[in-house]
């Protein structure tokens, strides 16, 4: 029979110790990394538009050009002339996150840390912005709404229309949630337990639907 020495029966048990830690780490790791895909069901869609005003005027839920009273008549047409023309909302993102609540902790408490995004207009591309701070996405399927404030000047990014064409395309974004005129591109990303996870591509946001 073979006899270790103290020094080596010690060198084994630390050796066996650090082996099962390295296993348990393992495991843990490709538990978090299994719980991670995940985020992958984080979904976005355009939730409506609010609050929107052309050249300080209150548009919502104005449909045409005799909504609006003699007086923003002129103050438009001025505005309009002294080639400034600003659009300004509240774009409503909506983002669920559809893990179960009783799931891994990992996934069922996200944050957007960040939200890059660039806004489309009838398909031409104007501003971009980001978010100021996190926004949480719970699991359990609930709906968390991520606010954009957008300040567009219209006679900058479409210059090669006339007054009553431009009109028109702040009137469209003014009724009915406005969502079919704007597209979102955004590159988002979260915060995992493993740092900051960033989603690899642009997503287009054009749906007012959530995908599967």
């Amino acid at each position: 029979m073979k006899f270790f020495k103290r020094s080596q029966f010690v060198g084994a048990i630390v050796a066996l110790i650090i082996g099962v830690s390295v296993i348990s780490a393992g495991l843990n790791s490709c538990a978090t990394l299994n719980s991670l895909a995940g985020l992958s069901r984080i979904q976005f869609k355009l939730n409506d538009v609010q609050h929107v005003q052309l050249c300080g005027i209150d548009i919502t839920n104005k449909h045409n050009v005799s909504d609006f009273s003699i007086m923003d008549g002129i103050n438009l047409t001025a505005a309009f002339s002294s080639g400034r023309f600003p659009l300004t909302f509240t774009l409503d993102v909506a983002a669920k996150n559809p893990n179960p609540p009783s799931g891994s902790s990992v996934i069922s408490a996200l944050k957007v840390t960040d939200f890059p995004w660039r806004l489309l207009l009838n398909g031409q591309q104007t501003i971009s912005g980001n978010i100021g701070s996190p926004v949480g996405v719970p699991a359990g399927g609930s709906t968390t709404i991520i606010p954009l404030s957008v300040t567009v000047d219209l006679k900058q990014f479409f210059a090669d229309q006339g007054y009553d064409q431009i009109i028109k395309l702040a009137l469209a974004l003014s009724g009915n949630g406005g969502v079919s005129q704007v597209q979102l591109k955004v590159q988002p990303t979260m915060s995992t337990p493993l740092g900051p996870l960033k989603y690899p591509s642009e997503l287009t946001i054009v749906s007012t639907q959530f995908g599967s």
